[in-house]
């Protein structure tokens, strides 16, 4: 239209017919919008609506006694952003080796090697946290990581240059502050425009996957499990522990398929995943989560992130305690792409993960203290926190190194999750008795009078 119109002599039939073309476009282009909003709403969302929230707006957010930590690593320097309810700073960092000592305090971690952890471990704090320290108000840090640090776990960092070797009273981190995790600040302060988060929903669906169970189990409540006095494998252990303090739904066996995870996942405010991982690094949309093999003909027993881009799980929390469920591939801008991303976009507010294979048998007493905090009115990262230290204070002594605790981290909202008040069951209960009771005395009154 453009060169017909730079023309001299122009045609104003093909204008006109250029013009009811551009029209025609339009109006398609604005129809398939609609369409996306209407049945893509996450989509539509963050492809047209992502507004950036400013530093004023994050300290709105923020109470007296958080802190947001954010990162940003470039080739040369790292720059940490420091903002608190009245103050921002801005702080170069120097870190030459920073991926290279990362991957070593991981590996340290893993291979329990307590002399290259303290050391590595007290190097990155100084490195890391020290520099600004005297600029984190309050005892709540929510950090944003960048480029590898997404593969450190903070809570871990030694601040101070501890002459004792005994894992259980090194200065941890995790002894100042309750550490949580975000992708970004606009994601994490981000209002929420779902409907369903108003919507009541049950506490807890729970699902566990053993290759050694070969019962032809079915679903059962968590009140039942938290009953059962025999034996259990690995992960039922784990959701056992947890139904002694929430009420739900638990999935086991032959029963704990895709499908029923797909039908109920919507429903609950809590998810627990005890599931076996298996991250793909290099193309993170096929990362996956195995659930036990059915005769389904639809579905594979394999729950891809792809799969969980298109699913809606508005939860409050959704614990993958899986191994590896919080690793992944770093993708710039957006942090690490696991399988916690996935849930993320289906609408859950927060994560628990975990970086590495965690012991069976620490995860059931960690996630026992970690539950039993959060039914105490804890928020999340706080209840984290003082379930590591809780089972640091108890442990076996043989199962104190950082390995058996410090793999889980929370990831977004770390509001506290409101569980049904079971006082006013009982107080009901009690009344309904009492009512009998008095019924039952003024009928043998009266029948005492009409014997008289």
């Amino acid at each position: 239209m453009i060169q017909e119109r730079s023309k001299q002599i122009v045609d104003a039939t093909k204008i006109t017919t250029y013009e009811n073309i551009l029209f025609d476009l339009d109006r398609k282009q604005d129809s398939l919008t609609w369409i996306i909003e209407k049945n893509y709403p996450k989509y539509y969302q963050l492809k047209h609506e992502s507004k950036i929230i400013s530093v004023a707006g994050i300290q709105k957010k923020l109470n007296e006694n958080t802190t947001l930590l954010e990162f940003f690593v470039s080739d040369n320097s790292i720059y940490a952003f420091t903002i608190s309810k009245k103050e921002i700073k801005v702080t170069t960092l120097h870190a030459l080796e920073l991926s290279k000592d990362v991957e070593a305090l991981r590996a340290a971690i893993i291979a329990k090697n307590t002399i290259v952890f303290k050391t590595i471990s007290y190097k990155l704090y100084g490195q890391l946290i020290a520099p600004v320290k005297d600029k984190i108000k309050g005892d709540q840090l929510i950090i944003v990581p960048d480029g590898s640090l997404w593969h450190l776990n903070f809570d871990v960092l030694l601040t101070q240059n501890d002459l004792s070797y005994d894992p259980k009273v090194l200065s941890y981190l995790l002894k100042e502050y309750a550490v949580s995790y975000a992708s970004s600040a606009n994601l994490l302060f981000a209002p929420s425009k779902s409907g369903l988060q108003s919507e009541k929903r049950q506490e807890c669906l729970a699902f566990s996957f053993s290759d050694s169970e070969i019962i032809d189990a079915k679903t059962m409540s968590l009140a039942t499990l938290r009953a059962a006095n025999y034996d259990l494998p690995g992960t039922r252990k784990e959701i056992k522990a947890i139904s002694d303090i929430i009420d739900g739904q638990y999935y086991f066996g032959s029963q704990a398929i895709e499908a029923n995870f797909k039908k109920n996942a919507s429903q609950y405010n809590i998810l627990h995943l005890a599931l076996h991982g298996d991250v793909d690094n290099e193309h993170p949309e096929n990362s996956k989560l195995l659930f036990t093999k059915g005769n389904d003909t639809i579905e594979d027993s394999y729950l891809y992130s792809h799969e969980l881009f298109a699913m809606n799980i508005p939860a409050e929390l959704t614990v993958l305690s899986a191994c590896n469920t919080g690793s992944g591939k770093i993708a710039q801008g957006e942090g690490i792409m696991s399988l916690g991303n996935a849930f993320q976009y289906a609408g859950t507010k927060s994560l628990l993960l975990s970086s590495w294979e965690i012991s069976d048998q620490t995860t059931p007493e960690l996630m026992r203290l970690f539950y039993t905090n959060l039914k105490a009115g804890m928020h999340k990262a706080k209840a984290l926190q003082q379930a590591k230290l809780q089972y640091l204070n108890t442990a076996n002594i043989n199962r104190t190194d950082p390995f058996y605790w410090g793999g889980f981290y929370l990831v977004g909202d770390s509001s506290p999750i409101l569980f049904k008040d079971d006082t006013m069951v009982y107080w009901v209960m009690g009344l309904g008795v009492l009512i009998i009771l008095c019924i039952g005395v003024l009928w043998y009154q009266r029948k005492r009078r009409s014997a008289w």
